[in-house]
């Protein structure tokens, strides 16, 4: 399961590098032929917003492989051991059920529906823009099973640790005071 999340992550780090690249030399191309030509080229500004669609649905998809996500912790900070595995598990399954449900299932018939519209400048099929929901929903399963297989992330191995040390210090304080 390590090789699978390594070579996604190092995919998605050098995709997710391409993508910003491109779009800052785009945008740069874009205030130089604008200012210094007087002449502004019209494919880039919708280049670079179609490059922001697929950056930031693979972005997403990357920080669920590392488990970054955006999380409200207001339970999970009161729970400790299995309570807290029992949390983890309750959310991968949702995620997963997001990742199956909304952005595959979703995601493709929304790339179905929208194939046949062209965008105005660079005149490609809207799908592809859209290709990044579910392309990127499959990858969020993907992380989502992986994690799900590896069981609780390391922060709540590290924090069971913590608590079992404060409890071993407790005792040996005890036995001191004896």
């Amino acid at each position: 399961m390590k090789v699978v999340r390594n070579t996604l992550d190092k995919l998605l780090e050098i995709i997710g590098s391409v993508i910003l690249t491109v779009m800052i030399l785009t945008v740069l191309y874009q205030v130089f032929s604008r200012t210094v030509l007087n002449n502004p080229n019209t494919i880039t500004e919708e280049l670079v917003r179609f490059g922001l669609v697929w950056l930031s649905m693979l972005a997403s998809a990357y920080v669920v492989g590392k488990r970054s996500h955006l999380a409200v912790t207001l339970l999970s900070d009161h729970l400790s051991g299995s309570n807290k595995r029992l949390l983890e598990i309750i959310i991968q399954i949702l995620f997963l059920l997001f990742a199956g449900v909304i952005m595959i299932f979703g995601g493709w018939k929304a790339v179905t529906v929208t194939m046949g519209q062209i965008s105005p400048s660079l005149s490609i099929p809207m799908g592809y823009i859209y290709l990044a929901v579910p392309v990127s929903g499959v990858i969020m399963f993907i992380y989502s099973l992986i994690n799900l297989i590896e069981g609780p992330n390391e922060a709540v191995q590290e924090e069971e640790e913590v608590v079992e040390m404060k409890e071993m210090n407790i005792e040996f304080e005890e036995e001191k005071e004896v």
